[in-house]
């Protein structure tokens, strides 16, 4: 554990763990005043934040996941890469690329460090989806500014070499698959001790090799990747969504991935995935699921639509369109219409944990996914 305390004295960064390090090391005999437990305590109160007057303690910041989200968000949207707020948010992604080997190296030996983390506070933990989003935000800058190309390699190279042995991706450790750990008597053994390829990673990563970089679809890594995506996808045209809600994030993810991996919009996987998003909308035009999906295993409606999740939807209609749709129109009608929309959807949780038990509100989703499924209507279809 004390080889794995960030600079702020939290344990991996979440509030969760540097709890139970605390319960730990005292058990252990450590003095309640040693410096080691006044920093944990420290860190923890740095989680606190106000939320409409009242405090809220976050399970752990956000603040590289939604720099880099934001960034390449607004950036879509036309906001140029000198414009200093992009300069000021790419500068302090740059801050925050690391250099430690993490847990990550032990099943992926001899590899560079190169990724991002989740969080402002995270230093030896990086993960896929935080280094693709962060690749995504510093793209145009990496093409001429020696500093961020430099940046960009060791993000690149870092993240096709995590790819696991069956094609797909992990979120933190590569080739961590052995299922037979999750028949363990811990609870939240799936999650906890397995870190399996999921659609939502895989898709997220092709769609960014696919996009941003000049890798050839016709490449092995590209190629593996694909055909994980194909062979798990849901008989019914869906993907499931390991880190978002759920089956509508995992279908975006992978659609979007493997549009940007050269597969026609005519095969059959894309077409079954369409067709399950046509017949999951929303007469209002919107999509909403519920949290219960991932632990039902299976799509279960929310009962209304979500801002987020519709924009999810609609992203991956999109990419696959070559024209406008009846159900896109349906879609971005509901976008426009409630935009400043505010009941109980508002806050609903779109982001998981660890699933029925551990979901995440990210307060700039509804902004930031919207915007980017706007800008992509704009370029393509109008």
């Amino acid at each position: 554990m004390l080889d794995r305390i960030e600079p702020d004295g939290t344990f991996y960064s979440y509030f969760s763990s540097t709890f139970f390090m605390i319960f730990a090391l005292l058990s252990l005999d450590y003095s309640n005043r040693d410096p080691i437990i006044l920093q944990a305590v420290s860190g923890l109160k740095g989680m606190k934040c106000t939320i409409l007057g009242h405090t809220h303690i976050q399970f752990t910041t956000a603040a590289v996941w939604n720099t880099s989200l934001i960034s390449y968000a607004l950036q879509n949207a036309g906001v140029p890469s000198t414009d200093p707020v992009i300069q000021q948010a790419n500068q302090y992604l740059l801050t925050r690329q690391q250099s430690k080997y993490g847990d990550w190296a032990i099943h992926n030996p001899g590899v560079l460090p190169g990724g991002w983390g989740f969080s402002a506070i995270n230093t030896m933990n990086p993960d896929i989806d935080d280094t693709t989003a962060s690749l995504r935000a510093i793209s145009r800058l990496a093409l001429t500014d020696p500093d961020y190309h430099q940046a960009w390699s060791k993000g690149i190279h870092w993240t096709m070499s995590m790819q696991n042995q069956d094609g797909g991706w992990p979120a933190f450790e590569k080739n961590v698959t052995n299922e037979l750990l999750t028949l363990l008597p811990i609870e939240g053994g799936k999650f906890l001790l397995t870190d399996p390829s999921t659609a939502d990673l895989t898709g997220r990563t092709l769609e960014f090799l696919g996009s941003y970089t000049d890798l050839p679809n016709n490449h092995g890594l590209m190629k593996r990747g694909t055909n994980w995506l194909i062979h798990h996808q849901e008989k019914d045209g869906s993907w499931y969504g390991r880190w978002g809600i759920c089956y509508i994030y995992g279908t975006w993810a992978a659609i979007t991935g493997l549009m940007a991996s050269g597969v026609h919009s005519k095969e059959q996987p894309i077409q079954k995935a369409v067709n399950w998003l046509h017949e999951i909308q929303n007469p209002d035009g919107g999509w909403g699921e519920s949290c219960k999906s991932d632990h039902a295993a299976k799509y279960i409606p929310l009962g209304s639509s979500n801002i987020t999740q519709t924009a999810w939807a609609l992203d991956a209609l999109i990419a696959v369109a070559d024209k406008s749709t009846s159900e896109i129109e349906a879609g971005i009608s509901y976008l426009l219409d409630s935009y400043d929309k505010n009941d109980w959807t508002t806050s609903y949780p779109v982001g998981q944990g660890m699933g029925g038990e551990l979901y995440f509100h990210y307060h700039s989703y509804r902004m930031i996914f919207p915007l980017l499924a706007l800008a992509r209507y704009k370029l393509k279809l109008l």
